[in-house]
């Protein structure tokens, strides 16, 4: 053995020795180390002994399914069963409330009979949210196909773009609807989950700083991954439409009353995540100046019903059918009590004017309103419609009783009563007429259409 072969002898002795004398170190690492990996469910862990009688008496189904470091996540699925079930002719539509130990969610669904699925999830905060001791959760939502591509509108680029390739990591843009080919098996319709605090009925304020990217993983298939947060008084919400068979074509041509292509209505037009926002229950539009609440980023329940008539009048895109038939439906829900539907902000210049508050009726809007849904009864069959139409109707004849002649109408009504109003233009009485008219038609009464004719 030469010196060298020593030298190395020497110290791989010395070496070894120093690994039993201070193994202890080795280990301590090592425990330190597992500590770190798993100190989300230790504190969770702590925390469920801490507040065990809070948990058990809120204790519900376990939303959550899986717990990593300090962010909780769950996937988007059905539950066993659903808690309404609603039979609409051509669909059928489900809701579903999951009050869970660890998380609230309200989930509602509309499968039609070609088919297609569509889903509208909404995440609100709950006290129990506190107990979770988690700063940022995650909903999965997994689709089992090997292959990815999606197709969007750019705003901040105004132009058109394309994911051609899902990879894991891949980001998928904001404020925007992407439509996604699942290698041509399943096609999807996807908004993503966005944040909002809830301020007055009907109005809400759409928060950017918490709504986050979103990315996909491939696990099993494509998993669309979204992080939230969630604060006191305010709620996520997300949904998506899927079908297996394609639900825009890309390369159609002028589809809809307003001279857009079926790509441009549905990814650009509705402007949705963009101008607009589709909530649980109806399209939201940016608050006016001029209208109380009134802030950046206030968004509120426009029961118009232009976006429903430009969905209406693209009879052969499946997306806009689909879509149309949820948005009438949402509409037709909508109703207040008293026959119409409701304005949930206050236009400064029609309160000192006319004293009119927030929730009055503008009756050119309801006609308008009305004649949508009869136009939607008539594509889709009238059960799931006939009820607010015709309640609609009577909230009309309601009004013209009012009147001395028996055939005026006011501009505005409020339930209160609480407003000075000026009799209705001439084209409100047109509208209001076309209404009565068509609800006569379709719901074969001679009254309402005898209303109708004495507007003219």
């Amino acid at each position: 053995m030469n010196d060298d072969d020593k030298a190395r002898k020497r110290r791989s002795g010395k070496f070894a020795e120093f690994v039993v004398k201070y193994n202890w170190i080795f280990w301590a690492l090592l425990v330190g180390l597992a500590i770190y990996m798993g100190r989300g469910n230790f504190a969770n862990l702590i925390h469920t002994f801490r507040d065990w009688d809070e948990i058990q008496e809120e204790k519900g189904d376990v939303v959550l399914v899986q717990r990593l470091f300090n962010a909780d996540r769950f996937y988007q699925e059905d539950p066993e069963s659903y808690q309404d079930v609603v039979d609409l002719g051509n669909a059928t539509y489900y809701h579903n409330l999951r009050v869970g130990s660890d998380l609230t969610l309200e989930q509602e669904k509309v499968e039609f009979e070609n088919g297609d699925v569509y889903r509208h999830i909404t995440l609100p905060y709950v006290e129990t949210m506190d107990l979770l001791d988690a700063e940022t959760l995650k909903m999965f939502t997994r689709f089992k196909y090997g292959k990815a591509s999606a197709y969007y509108y750019d705003w901040e680029k105004d132009a058109w773009d394309e994911i051609r390739t899902f990879r894991g990591g891949t980001t998928l843009p904001k404020d925007t609807v992407y439509y996604i080919n699942f290698g041509d098996e399943y096609y999807v319709l996807f908004d993503q989950l966005y944040a909002y605090h809830l301020e007055d009925d009907g109005v809400v304020r759409a928060d950017a700083d918490l709504t986050f990217d979103s990315h996909v993983s491939i696990q099993n298939g494509w998993e669309i991954i979204q992080p939230f947060v969630l604060r006191k008084d305010m709620e996520y919400q997300q949904w998506m439409l899927g079908s297996s068979t394609p639900l825009i074509d890309l390369e159609s041509g002028e589809i809809a009353a307003e001279n857009l292509t079926e790509k441009e209505l549905i990814l650009k037009g509705l402007g949705l995540g963009y101008s607009a926002r589709w909530m649980a229950d109806g399209i939201y539009d940016p608050v006016p100046e001029g209208y109380t609440p009134y802030g950046e980023d206030y968004y509120y329940r426009n029961v118009g019903a232009g976006q429903l008539d430009a969905l209406l009048s693209a009879e052969d895109s499946a997306a806009a059918s689909d879509l149309a038939f949820v948005q009438a439906y949402q509409l037709a829900r909508s109703i207040n009590e008293y026959g119409y539907f409701e304005i949930p902000i206050q236009n400064t210049a029609l309160y000192d004017g006319n004293g009119i508050r927030y929730g009055y009726a503008d009756l050119r809007m309801n006609a308008q309103i009305g004649s949508s849904l009869v136009t939607a009864a008539e594509r889709f069959g009238k059960d799931s419609f006939e009820p607010a139409i015709r309640a609609l109707a009577d909230f009309f004849a309601d009004r013209m009783a009012e009147s001395a002649s028996g055939a005026a109408l006011p501009e505005y009504w409020h339930y209160k009563g609480e407003l000075t109003t000026k009799t209705a233009s001439s084209d409100t009485r047109v509208a209001a007429a076309d209404f009565l008219e068509a609800a006569g038609d379709l719901l074969n009464d001679s009254v309402y259409k005898a209303l109708g004719e004495r507007l003219r």
